[in-house]
């Protein structure tokens, strides 16, 4: 996050591209792109600065070697006003937001949404295994490529905490990775009844999109929970779909 793209230097944080209706959309955090806390409204860095530009690094060669690219996007609008969606229900109490991403002509970058990659169906369950994918503290795993974070579902997937479309993963995790897509990973046998296989059971290893991680549950010390936030992946489309632009003035 930037602001005026080149001059200053926010912040860094994790986001995903995410294709609906023929349109892409980036989606990441509300306190990305704000540097606000979603619920206190207080700013979150001590820089005291407002993003308006967000960069993201794509690749933009596959062959004979890989290389990479910088792509500004626009947080506001020729009038400085918001261009991202919320939630049309909870507005930014759900820390999610979809930013409509248009390249130009010359866009040279490579990258498959999320949501047309091949997932398994399968229900989540408590204490499965998931992965926070982004970049703690800015480390990369080689390259601009991500880190693959380890957590397990720590509350119940089907019950909204605090009726809203979230839940709790059981993770260390740290800044850098807010707006990280979060999937679950299991291997073993999958769809058996009272322990036994069914025609459609599975053998081997399946994954499915979670959702969107936010940050942690705070306390005295980051030792204390280790909870992370995840938002559950239907608040995506309920966002795009809700078509509602952030009426807050941040600046």
């Amino acid at each position: 996050m930037y602001f005026d793209e080149t001059q200053q230097k926010l912040a860094s944080g994790t986001g995903f591209i995410y294709e609906r209706k023929e349109k892409l959309y980036l989606i990441t955090n509300w306190h990305n792109v704000t540097g606000l806390n979603p619920i206190t409204k207080e700013q979150i860095g001590n820089h005291g600065g407002i993003p308006d530009v967000v960069v993201l690094t794509l690749q933009t060669q596959k062959e004979p070697h890989i290389e990479w690219g910088n792509f500004p996007i626009d947080l506001y609008d020729k009038d400085k006003k918001a261009d991202w969606l919320v939630h049309p229900e909870h507005k930014e109490l759900v820390d999610v937001v979809a930013i409509e991403i248009e390249f130009d002509e010359d866009f040279k970058g490579i990258f498959r949404p999320i949501n047309k990659i091949k997932f398994d169906e399968f229900k989540l369950e408590i204490s499965v295994d998931v992965f926070i994918i982004g970049f703690p503290y800015e480390l990369k795993g080689g390259g601009h490529f991500p880190i693959w974070k380890r957590g397990s579902v720590a509350t119940e997937p089907d019950i909204d905490y605090e009726r809203l479309p979230k839940m709790f993963v059981d993770t260390a995790s740290r800044p850098g990775m807010s707006g990280s897509p979060v999937i679950f990973r299991r291997t073993g046998i999958h769809g058996t009844k009272n322990g036994e296989l069914k025609p459609d059971s599975i053998i081997g290893t399946i994954q499915n999109f979670v959702g969107i991680y936010s940050g942690r549950v705070l306390g005295k010390t980051e030792l204390e929970a280790q909870l992370g936030i995840v938002w559950k992946k239907e608040v995506i489309d309920e966002i795009i779909d809700g078509n509602t632009k952030d009426e807050k003035n941040v600046w």
